[in-house]
């Protein structure tokens, strides 16, 4: 588990590391100060001044920061706040620029090894999940198992589609069946009884059927960025469901989740391979870049707005106010996502 949480812990500040470098090399192109590039918010734990800019690691490691010059000074004529409104628009949005990137860049190498795809066949049954105390652990089967086939008395037992399986091994509750799986480039068959528990089926494992894609080098590449356009566009829409179902229904959905969520689905994917790491962290990077760009008071959006506003009018919105809208939006922020970790830990012990 301590071997699983300092992984993760590096797996997010890989992303925070990559966002947060956005906005630094922006500001660095453009020729702004940068006081600070910090991982994480304080207490500070270790931090080193080269130059100008001081670099920190800091102990709440959930997020990270990049400090301009002047960000909080009307008063410095090179400060942040006094530069051209273009300048303010690219550094700003730096940070979604280069998780975009970086998703496309996960994406296209992830093809090399393979990524995750909907199959749709009954050979393509990957186990995601598994049961404790159920029939397949205690048949020994394991996460990133492949399923073969279902045997009942050496003759196979029809399964049409992924979809049915539960409901066609509820026929065998009792008897004993064998399961060829793949593991590894090894196959094997395990015995093992069905039983009658609803909420985890027959077997007691969760599955899906994926396969693993692979293009070779250079059309990874291509691939990588028809991948990146058709998640990013799914990843769209379950935005507007979300927004939707929140001001419908003034609820946040179980499937929306914070970091122990994210944790959890982390140790699953870590159990399947390099393969799901790579597509996962491609995915939560996409979400960073689609949770930032939101029109929303504090976020990246928020802030491009206001500058692309002075760009279009020449009129700048008083400092003392877009502070105070910054404020607002932050503790906004903050109230969501103790809401969502507060359900994360709900469902976990329920």
């Amino acid at each position: 588990m301590i071997e699983n949480i300092i992984l993760f812990i590096l797996f997010l500040g890989i992303l925070i590391f990559v966002h947060e470098l956005g906005h630094f090399i922006f500001a660095k192109i453009l020729k702004v100060d940068v006081e600070e590039f910090a991982l994480g918010f304080p207490p500070r734990l270790i931090s080193k001044k080269i130059n100008e800019t001081v670099y920190s690691l800091n102990l709440i490691f959930f997020g990270g920061y990049v400090k301009l010059r002047g960000e909080d000074n009307v008063e410095d004529p090179y400060g942040f706040l006094n530069q051209p409104a273009y300048k303010k628009i690219l550094i700003t949005l730096g940070g979604v620029i280069f998780n975009l990137i970086f998703a496309y860049f996960l994406f296209s190498i992830g093809y090399l090894y393979g990524l995750p795809e909907f199959a749709g066949r009954i050979s393509n049954i990957t186990v995601v999940q598994v049961f404790k105390d159920s029939p397949a652990e205690k048949a020994d089967i394991k996460i990133g198992d492949v399923i073969l086939y279902f045997k009942y008395k050496n003759k196979l037992i029809e399964i049409k589609n992924i979809q049915n399986v539960k409901d066609v091994l509820k026929d065998y509750i009792g008897e004993e069946i064998t399961i060829g799986i793949l593991r590894g480039k090894e196959k094997l068959e395990v015995k093992l009884v069905p039983e009658i528990k609803d909420s985890i089926g027959p077997l007691g494992i969760a599955f899906s059927s994926i396969k693993l894609e692979k293009k070779p080098f250079p059309s990874n590449f291509y691939y990588g960025l028809i991948k990146t356009y058709e998640v990013k566009k799914n990843l769209i829409f379950a935005f507007k469901e979300f927004f939707v179902r929140l001001f419908k229904e003034i609820r946040v959905a179980k499937e929306v989740v914070g970091p122990l969520g994210i944790y959890d689905i982390y140790t699953q994917m870590r159990t399947l391979g390099i393969s799901y790491i790579l597509h996962f962290m491609a995915l939560i990077s996409l979400n960073l870049v689609l949770i930032n760009i939101l029109p929303f008071p504090a976020l990246d959006g928020g802030r491009f707005i206001v500058y692309f506003g002075e760009l279009i009018t020449g009129k700048r919105i008083p400092f003392k106010i877009e502070n105070l809208i910054n404020i607002i939006g932050v503790t906004i922020l903050l109230i969501l996502a103790l809401i969502i970790t507060v359900k994360d830990i709900y469902y976990k012990i329920k």
